[in-house]
């Protein structure tokens, strides 16, 4: 199933409402785009017009805008077989419904502790960094009718060519560095594990993240009772400028997956914008 569990639908509005550079118009993930409000200003000092690939190809990368990824978003039409729908979930989605977002300054965001772990809970509950400023967003669920484990949260941020670049290499050391943090409804987030990511975009990385959830009764008062863990499986892509977060969440016990037609089909798109 998708990632938006009510406990992360909970803290994940408790975020934004801390961050009050967002408006009232924001989404309630923290990755709202400027429909009201102006862009905060770049935390890098790349230009807003691209810079020179690093690795040497002579190719320019470029900043994508909002109508960039908005184009660039997978559909069910991009996608082989039968039974793919879309739900847009902020921004203009490949379904056409528009769920209009304003971009937050990531600064004021609330922090993650500890510090190390910031660059997986920024993922993780956002889905966005905390220290580098993203300039659009489009987040989209991607599922396929009668197929319990082809569902994905598909995210697209754009980025400033380097603040691009340094959301891969937080997240990597990160991974290194963090052994769990807490969300602010008093769950937590554990046990990340890296796993083999696949050949795909300029770089990804893949990793496992454990949600610990506390037991409530049916009113959802603490009772005390034994927590849940929620397994939940990312994979991030960088494709020139822009992150592509894909993220799927199973009940206890599963092994969610990313599905690889929806990766390849959405990176695929995003190269050509780019």
């Amino acid at each position: 199933m998708a990632r938006r569990s009510a406990a992360r639908a909970i803290c994940l509005a408790a975020v934004v409402a801390a961050a009050t550079a967002c408006g009232s118009g924001g989404d309630s993930r923290g990755g709202g785009r400027g429909a009201s409000g102006g862009t905060p200003r770049p935390s890098s000092t790349a230009a807003a017009s691209g810079t020179a690939d690093p690795a040497g190809s002579g190719s320019a990368v470029r900043m994508l805008g909002q109508r960039d990824l908005e184009q660039a978003a997978v559909g069910p039409a991009d996608l082989p077989g039968s039974g793919w729908s879309t739900d847009t979930v902020s921004g203009r989605g490949s379904d056409g419904v528009e769920i209009k977002q304003t971009i937050p300054d990531v600064t004021r965001l609330p922090r993650v502790s500890p510090a190390a772990c910031a660059p997986l809970g920024g993922i993780a509950m956002g889905p966005v960094s905390t220290t580098r400023q993203h300039h659009a967003v489009l987040i989209q669920d991607v599922r396929r009718k009668g197929k319990g484990h082809e569902s994905v949260e598909d995210a697209l941020l754009a980025y400033q060519p380097a603040d691009a670049r340094g959301v891969m290499t937080d997240l990597r050391a990160s991974l290194k560095a963090c052994d769990s943090f807490p969300e602010r409804d008093g769950d937590r987030f554990a046990d990340p594990k890296p796993q083999a990511a696949p050949s795909v975009g300029d770089d990804a990385v893949e990793y496992d993240l454990t949600q610990i959830v506390a037991s409530v009764d049916d009113s959802g008062d603490l009772d005390g009772g034994k927590p849940a863990k929620a397994p939940f499986r990312f994979l991030v892509v960088r494709s020139g400028a822009t992150i592509a977060v894909f993220s799927n969440q199973g009940f206890p016990g599963d092994h969610p997956v990313i599905p690889a037609e929806v990766v390849s089909a959405q990176i695929a798109k995003l190269a050509k914008a780019g």
